[in-house]
């Protein structure tokens, strides 16, 4: 088909140009009474612009009037002769106001330009009682004055008192013979008329002036006046003007929504002559023909040679190029040079573009190299990370892991978590993972050290610490991160720590440095103390092992109670009897008086504790005490260390524990000798102390002085 080519194309634009203004031609004739229909309404349009301008101008600014003059001191204190005066200044000043005044709440004018022979009441105006009810500017319908004769727009602003209450309006005319100056000044066709008309029928406007039909005068009953309301004051028809001339009529409505009344405030009606309106017609036919003519035949020789210099060749030049470059060829170019025809511009706008997709293609190849190696890079850090990171969307669902959260959690490392829900790991990882995964994705606030016990096969069962925290977008929450430690080792090391605080006295363990910790020791003055249970062996036959160890541990508390209390170091429990020392491993100048207060302190405490027990399970006591050097430090093997005191002087404190009686505390003469200022002691006494050749000098201590 010819049409699917370029050319072709061009030359169909051209007949569908030239064909319908031929066609439109021939038939103007014929829609001649549409086309002076059309010119009529076009004329009233183009007044009605020109009036609804000056009208909304002037409405503006009598507002902004009303407005300032209610605010005046004399229109406040209804000082008459001072408002009239300057609503007298102010008439002159706007000679299209009909009238300026104020009226008081009766409705009487006190101010006015204007002198009436008896007091005029408006009360009953329409924007006078809208004024005062919507306390706002306010208009009313259109009116001819009864004393002056001239058409008016009545306005209303109210006044208000120094307690915003309504004292007054402020009313003013507007002056409607500016919209025959508007007529006057517009150049229409011969023996065109402009009418308007209020709501009612009223002739507000009339050009030419008309004796017969005045301002003020009733065309209510005229057919021109009930064509323009059965056309709702808008549409073109013909009919009889008021002086009975056969007229093509336009008519459009000029509406006030502001005013008091409701539906159109004036009708406009527009008229031309039958004879005027068609007289040009035919003329403009033949000329129209004639000319339309002349010019599609220079048009359709020009148009061809400008298209195919202009248009076809650089459009074959750019899809040539544009093929190319679909092809995936990003060197292909026009090879338009720069000019004014949007051709081309275009050709040379696709080079340009042609030239940035192949600057792109290597920055994007660049780019994702980069891409590449910084995510790999990422992949890298990820996977070397200790911890455990899990990530999952706000709903619980896993979408990215590393291989040591697998590890921690005791799955395969092949194994891939993606696209699993939180609640579908490990028990009771989703029961406590879940809440904090909605509450943390809601609120935004991190949990911090959630800790929890599960069963990792085949470790056994692992203690994990869980941090949640939010995965922030450029806008909102995307999802939740989870970092899960395994504390398992820590908590065994805390555990094993608690133990031996109960079994080594919490100043000895504040003193060791587990990096310093080596065999060997240090000879310093301690004083010892040896406190052992009578009769345990023989209770012992008659509980059952539970009980007896209950027991156990409430004598030896009372006594290991008794030596911290005094900030001494309990060196070991020896069966039913407990080994401790003053003075090691921090110095303590009052050492030896603390050693007796601690002994004293165990006989107090185990008779107090005689009162709560049965008397069959009241076993006695004993308690020995020495003064004197020995070595402390670690002994043992690198594996198994224990800190303890070796001397003689230990042995000696032991031996005078095993001669003691029931709740007897025997102390040595060196105790003696350095506190005996503060202690009371029976009479001296000697024991033969197994491996000794000499006996021992000792007392009994009763008290404190």
């Amino acid at each position: 088909m010819i049409f699917r080519s370029l050319r072709g194309r061009l030359f169909l634009l051209f007949l569908l140009v030239v064909a319908p203004v031929l066609v439109l031609i021939v038939i103007i004739n014929i829609e001649q009474r549409q086309q002076a229909a059309e010119r009529v309404r076009e004329d009233a349009l183009r007044f009605i612009q020109l009036t609804t301008s000056q009208y909304e101008h002037l409405i503006k600014g009598t507002r902004q009037l009303l407005i300032a003059l209610a605010q005046l001191p004399s229109v406040r204190s209804q000082d008459a002769e001072a408002c009239s005066s300057l609503f007298g200044d102010l008439f002159k000043r706007y000679p299209y106001y009909t009238t300026l005044g104020v009226a008081n709440l009766q409705g009487y004018s006190f101010c006015s330009p204007l002198r009436a022979t008896r007091p005029v009441n408006l009360a009953d105006r329409a924007y006078i009682i809208s004024a005062m009810h919507s306390r706002n500017f306010a208009i009313g319908d259109y009116a001819v004055g009864r004393r002056t004769g001239k058409e008016s727009l009545h306005f209303g602003y109210p006044v208000f008192d120094q307690e915003g209450g309504v004292q007054g309006v402020v009313f003013a005319a507007l002056d409607l013979k500016w919209l025959g100056e508007i007529a006057a000044g517009m150049r229409l066709a011969p023996g065109t008329t402009f009418s308007i008309f209020d709501r009612n029928g009223v002739l507000l406007v009339r050009y030419p002036v008309s004796p017969q039909w005045s301002v003020g005068t009733s065309a209510a009953k005229s057919p021109l006046f009930e064509a323009a309301v059965a056309l709702a004051g808008e549409g073109i028809i013909e009919a009889s003007d008021l002086s009975g001339v056969s007229s093509l009529f336009a008519f459009a409505p000029i509406n006030d929504s502001t005013s008091a009344g409701s539906g159109t405030a004036l009708y406009l009606a527009v008229g031309v002559p039958i004879d005027s309106a068609f007289a040009p017609v035919n003329y403009t036919f033949v000329r129209n023909l004639i000319i339309v003519g002349a010019i599609a035949l220079f048009a359709v020789m020009a148009a061809w040679w400008f298209g195919k210099r202009a248009i076809l060749q650089p459009v074959s030049a750019l899809l040539d190029a544009t093929e190319q470059l679909q092809s995936g060829n990003l060197v292909a170019r026009t090879g338009m040079q720069p000019s004014r025809g949007e051709l081309a511009q275009l050709g040379c706008a696709f080079d340009q573009m042609a030239e940035q997709l192949e600057r792109r293609e290597l920055q994007l190849r660049h780019s994702l190299a980069e891409a590449t190696k910084l995510k790999n890079l990422l992949d890298s850090v990820f996977s070397s990370i200790v911890s455990g990171v899990i990530t999952t969307d706000t709903q619980g669902t896993v979408t990215l892991h590393n291989a040591a959260a697998l590890r921690i959690l005791g799955y395969p490392d092949t194994d891939d978590l993606a696209g699993q829900n939180v609640a579908d790991l490990r028990a009771p990882l989703g029961s406590l993972l879940l809440p904090h995964i909605y509450r943390v994705g809601h609120t935004g606030e991190a949990t911090v050290g959630l800790e929890s016990s599960i069963d990792v096969p085949p470790r056994g069962v692992a203690h994990l610490r869980f941090n949640l925290s939010t995965l922030k977008g450029q806008q909102d929450t995307q999802g939740i991160a989870i970092v899960v430690d395994d504390v398992t080792e820590k908590r065994q090391v805390e555990a094993q720590r608690r133990l031996l605080e109960h079994m080594v006295s919490p100043v000895i363990l504040a003193q060791l440095d587990p990096e310093r910790l080596k065999l060997g020791g240090k000879r310093t003055e301690i004083t010892a103390l040896f406190a052992d249970i009578h009769g345990f062996t023989q209770i012992s036959e008659q509980l059952n092992p539970e009980d007896l160890v209950g027991l156990l541990n409430r004598y030896l508390a009372a006594m290991a109670n008794a030596v911290l209390a005094e900030e001494g170091t309990i060196d070991k429990f020896l069966g039913d009897a407990v080994m401790a020392w003053f003075n090691a491993p921090l110095p303590q100048p009052d050492h030896v008086i603390r050693a007796v207060r601690a002994a004293l302190t165990i006989r107090d405490t185990i008779a107090a504790l005689h009162e709560e027990i049965s008397p069959l399970f009241r076993l006695s006591f004993g308690v020995g005490l020495h003064v004197g050097e020995a070595v402390l430090g670690l002994v043992g093997t690198q594996e198994r260390m224990e800190y303890t005191a070796i001397g003689d002087d230990i042995n000696i404190a032991k031996r005078i524990q095993e001669h003691t009686g029931a709740g007897q505390i025997l102390i040595s003469a060196a105790i003696y000798e350095r506190v005996k200022e503060q202690i009371s002691v029976s009479p001296i006494t000697t024991i033969q102390a197994k491996g000794k050749k000499k006996p021992l000098e000792v007392y009994e201590l009763l008290g404190l002085k």
